[in-house]
């Protein structure tokens, strides 16, 4: 039987210093990709392009580079259109993975003779790979806020599952609960069942994302395209996280979205997905919008900036959108949503 192999997918935009870091580290794996598959939408693609010439072959790894309209859904669903492997990485461009990291998820693949897992995703770790740890300071500067919310984010999200819990987890726990039973040989692997996986460590067998796909009507930053994709994933196989599976999140300090489109999407996004989630009903409704009422408010005590203050009237102007898109009679959640988006965005984001 052949080796199963898999292939990294980056969409990238306008951060060639990100990509300097993260590609090489691919390569270097010790169960290492078939290849590097780049989608840049760059305003100017040539340093992206040059450093994908530059690193081809490396390690006897190669690099393709191609260029594309901008919009990470689509990207990823262009790059995926290229894969041949019988699983796809969808690292950010920002995503540094230790040394081990693709071993122990292909192990996972290798594991699932069933064919009942249909994603694996990495662990998140708080400090760079090994590697990095020294040359990072003379890279691109991570923002302290990053840093910052990055350490707080474990007690912030126990605090909101306390008291206003996102409604996510509930709809990934209602499409848990219609699939076969999870492995036996999780505990072996050192691995758990997700509700779903963040977009900068996810990995797919390819055939059940090509079924499943990336949802481009969610826009150029497509927020929440990743917790979608998992959801349509999750109608027929599980989501696994391989704990000894390390990956470090070095954000770029580019924002790539402005507050007022940031403030919107968090909101509408969401009530986008849980629309066309197949599991709406009363409670999932109400949970959602008091989640959105909770993100408002939040925003509104972060208003100091001009960046917080454009956040919270994207986010307050969205809500009775939202509301409107979560109704019981509203017909074509799709239409819907992307005449929501031309009202908000006109017709950008």
């Amino acid at each position: 039987m052949n080796r199963l192999r898999y292939t990294a997918v980056i969409a990238t935009r306008n951060r060639p210093d990100a990509l300097a870091l993260s590609v090489p580290l691919l390569q270097t794996q010790t169960d290492a990709p078939a290849e590097v598959v780049i989608v840049d939408s760059s305003d100017d693609p040539s340093p992206n392009a040059d450093l994908a010439q530059r690193l081809d072959g490396e390690n006897g790894v190669a690099v393709r580079f191609f260029e594309s309209a901008a919009g990470s859904a689509y990207q990823r669903m262009l790059g995926l259109a290229k894969v041949e492997t019988g699983v796809v990485l969808f690292p950010d461009d920002d995503s540094l993975l230790f040394p081990d990291a693709m071993a122990h998820i292909m192990r996972a693949y290798a594991r699932d003779e069933a064919g009942v897992v249909g994603g694996v995703c990495a662990a998140e770790e708080t400090t760079p790979p090994p590697a990095l740890q020294n040359t990072l300071q003379d890279a691109y500067r991570r923002r302290s806020s990053d840093s910052l919310r990055s350490r707080i984010a474990l007690s912030r999200f126990a605090l909101e599952a306390r008291f206003v819990p996102d409604v996510f987890p509930l709809i990934a726990e209602r499409k848990q609960a219609k699939l076969p039973a999870l492995p036996d040989w999780l505990d072996e692997e050192t691995a758990f069942p997700v509700p779903f996986m963040t977009g900068f460590r996810m990995s797919f067998r390819t055939e059940v994302i090509r079924e499943a796909g990336f949802n481009d009507k969610l826009g150029r930053y497509a927020l929440f395209e990743d917790t979608d994709a998992c959801f349509r994933v999750l109608d027929s196989h599980h989501l696994i996280a391989a704990w000894n599976a390390k990956i470090y999140h070095h954000k770029a300090p580019a924002r790539r979205a402005g507050g007022s489109a940031l403030g919107a999407m968090q909101i509408l996004n969401r009530a986008y997905i849980v629309a066309t989630s197949g599991e709406m009903d009363s409670q999932i409704r109400n949970r959602t919008l008091a989640f959105c009422r909770y993100k408002i408010f939040q925003y509104l005590l972060a208003t100091s900036s001009q960046f917080g203050r454009d956040r919270f009237f994207g986010a307050k102007s969205a809500y009775p959108l939202a509301k409107r898109l979560l109704r019981d009679n509203e017909p074509a959640p799709d239409m819907q949503y992307l005449e929501a988006r031309r009202r908000i965005f006109g017709g950008a984001d």
